[in-house]
């Protein structure tokens, strides 16, 4: 359910332009989403966590946003979801990304406490103090750490030959 993947293109008003019971208001836009859910958690040992990579935000106006992704987080664990991972942007061409330390943690930090689902985050978290500062404050259940060297090196382009 986060960017590039078809649930999160439901959940977008910015992509999901349908006027059906898949479109419109945020509960449809959350029809599909939910029943690929329901089918995954039926399939999937009841013992076993289920996690969803939840688009908590499309960073562009008009857009899904944050309050909309702390209600569907609610909707999600009614459903069965255990576990939410935060991602945002990259829907639209025309979004605004901020790459700043820490910066999905806002947004896990609502989804957790707001919604009551456990979250993982990332967000250029660069540093084992950063992970600490977000976990003792109780914004995340779980973080990624993103090392500079390792993006450093994830990214760069093979040598041609």
């Amino acid at each position: 359910m986060a960017h590039g993947h078809l649930p999160a293109s439901f959940l977008s008003p910015l992509a999901n332009q349908r006027s059906d019971r898949w479109g419109g208001s945020p509960q449809n836009r959350l029809r599909f989403p939910l029943q690929a859910l329901a089918t995954a958690r039926q399939a999937w040992p009841s013992e076993r966590p289920m996690f969803v990579r939840l688009l908590a935000s499309d960073l562009a106006r008009g857009g899904f946003d944050v309050d909309d992704a702390v209600s569907a987080a609610r909707h999600l664990r009614d459903a069965g979801c255990d576990l939410i991972q935060v991602e945002a942007g990259q829907t639209t061409f025309d979004w605004r990304p901020d790459y700043g330390r820490f910066f999905l943690v806002p947004m896990s930090d609502r989804i957790r406490n707001e919604a009551g689902v456990p979250t993982l985050v990332g967000g250029n978290l660069t540093v084992l103090a950063a992970l600490d500062t977000v976990l003792a404050a109780g914004r995340a259940d779980l973080c990624v750490l993103e090392p500079r060297r390792y993006l450093a090196t994830a990214w760069r382009l093979p040598a041609a030959g």
